[in-house]
Order: structure tokens, then C-alpha cells, then sequence
């Protein structure tokens, strides 16, 4: 009986995924070979592993099963001849790697198999899992060795078409000039963090809002604790108001505010989670002063 597949994603939608894309190099009885594969990702920090993605009776998986090594080599914006004669053909077709006007080979260091030259990032790897997955094989790869090149540029791989990185997307973070000990006051806090994660609370009346000092700089602030991991946040800062003798109520959609901070030349990235706020009745743990006067309430 024939059996008719039905794709469950329109044609070609695969084709609007964007990776870069990079040469898988082995060794085997033939000799070196060299393969072109988009799907190719780190997968873990510490030990380093990446995992490449490709068809199952390829010459490359043959060698790769066999030697248990293989190199991965992410092709730079002057390397599409590179990716199209390393995907184009079949190492049974002809040798790739000894086309000299299309590859330069390079020594590994830790491996066996030869590494290309050019690239953005050449990682040598032993092989430590393989696994069937959908109608590819994964393999996954302990990173012995690894270099990058600063110069080169990664090659983008979109509908079928190859492409560079432009310039550098600006992050929506609203940059707020700010005294060097309000700055001083967050950096401490952030302790070394590249981005200071905050919750608090807006408790606003009329053209004033709520704030607290901190009793160990004297410093004004609204109602915030830095965030925990794994920790609701909300829960976390109305046990901080209940400490601190704030009858708060705490609303439950909050609004996400990212900061840089700036005082000359240092700067301090935040992250705040902020929620509006009902006071119950005023505490003597807390003032009012003008939201103009306060760095994060006049941000909004």
C-alpha cells in the first residue's frame, strides 16, 4: 500500500531558520574528508561539547565512527566557495581537500585530523555520544582543543542564501545619567553581575512616590530587593515590604524597565521587574519625595 506523508509545516518554511554554517573534517582508510553542516551548536560550557547533526551513510559519519574525532570548523564570510565544494560533493567524487585554490589545511593540535584555515572557530573533538535522531544522526563532541579568529566574520546561511552580520543591534535600555553615588550604590549591589536583576514597587500619590533609605548608606530609594534565581519574585519582595514595615499592596502585572546607568565613563546595566503599588497606610519606614528626584520612577 502507498502511503502518503504530509508535511505538517508549510513547504519550505525550514528555509527561514537562520545558523551559520560550518566544515565537518574527519579522517578514514581513503583518506581526510571535509563536509558542510548547518546544524551544527554547543551544547554545554563546562566540558565544552558541540553537537553536529548529519545523514546517516555518509562518508564522514563512516570515518567519524571509526576514529571517534572529528573537527569543526565555522566558515567565515570569505568561505562560501569553501562551503560549496565541502557540501556540493561526495568525498567518493573526488577529494576536496587537495583543491588548493579552495582549502588550506592546517594541523590540529590534539586530534589526528586535519583542521581548515580561514575560519572563524576551529574546535577539535572526540566523540562521546551518537544518537539517531528524527532522520539525522547526532553526534556529540568533547572539545579538546579550540582557537577563534577576532578578524573573520561568521557566515550567515537564510533561504538558501548566504549573508554577513551588519552592524550591532542597540538594546532598548534607556541610558540614565546619574551622580557617581547613586551609580557607586548599584554597582555594589550588582556585585560583579554584567546585569544588576531588580523587583520593586511603584507606590505613587499624586506628583510624589514612596521610598525607603537604606540604613546602610542613608541612600533613597523606592521599595526593591535584588532578584533571586529560581525564586518568585513577587513572593520575595512582599515578605521584604512585611519586614520592613510597609503595608504594600502589591499589584500583579508588573513592567520591565532595562537601565544603563552612567556617571562619565562606568556604567551599571539593570534589569527591573516593577509593580504598581497601593499603600494601606504610611509607615514610618518610608517617605514621599518627588518621582523626578528618584532614578527609577522618573525613568518611566
Amino acid at each position: 500500500m502507498n502511503r502518503i506523508l504530509t508535511r505538517k509545516v508549510p513547504s519550505k518554511a525550514e528555509r527561514y531558520f537562520s545558523t551559520g554554517v560550518s566544515m565537518i573534517t574527519s579522517r578514514g582508510t581513503k583518506g581526510p574528508n571535509i563536509m558542510a553542516a548547518e546544524w551544527v551548536i554547543q551544547i554545554s560550557y563546562n566540558p565544552i561539547l558541540i553537537a553536529i547533526f548529519i545523514q546517516s551513510g555518509s562518508q564522514t559519519l563512516k570515518n567519524i565512527e571509526k576514529t571517534k574525532e572529528f573537527g569543526v570548523n565555522v566558515a567565515s564570510t570569505d568561505q562560501t566557495t569553501a562551503i560549496n565544494v565541502a557540501g556540493g560533493y561526495s568525498g567518493s567524487e573526488i577529494d576536496k581537500l587537495k583543491i588548493k585554490n579552495v582549502f588550506k589545511i592546517i594541523k590540529s593540535r590534539k586530534i589526528k585530523t586535519v583542521m581548515i584555515s580561514g575560519c572563524t572557530i576551529n574546535a577539535e573533538c572526540k566523540l562521546v555520544r551518537k544518537e539517531k535522531i528524527g532522520d539525522h544522526i547526532m553526534l556529540v563532541g568533547k572539545v579538546v582543543y579550540i582557537k577563534h579568529n577576532d578578524v573573520k566574520s561568521p557566515l550567515i546561511y537564510h533561504k538558501g542564501r548566504y549573508f554577513s552580520l551588519n552592524s550591532m543591534i542597540v538594546q532598548d535600555r534607556k541610558e540614565i545619567i546619574v551622580s557617581k553615588e547613586t551609580l557607586e550604590f548599584f554597582t555594589r549591589l550588582s556585585c560583579g553581575r554584567f546585569v544588576l536583576k531588580c523587583t520593586g514597587v511603584l507606590v505613587k500619590f499624586r506628583h510624589k512616590i514612596m521610598v525607603i533609605k537604606w540604613s546602610t548608606t542613608g541612600f533613597e530609594t523606592i521599595p526593591f530587593i535584588t532578584s533571586q534565581t529560581g525564586k518568585n519574585q513577587r513572593d520575595l519582595l512582599i515578605k521584604f515590604l512585611n519586614k520592613t514595615g510597609l503595608d504594600i499592596q502589591v499589584n500583579t502585572e508588573p513592567i520591565m524597565k532595562r537601565l544603563i546607568l552612567r556617571n562619565k565613563n562606568k556604567i551599571q546595566r539593570i534589569n527591573f521587574v516593577l509593580f504598581s503599588g497601593k499603600s494601606k497606610k504610611l509607615s514610618q519606614a518610608a517617605t514621599w519625595k518627588s518621582i523626578h528626584m528618584d532614578v527609577i520612577a522618573n525613568s518611566i
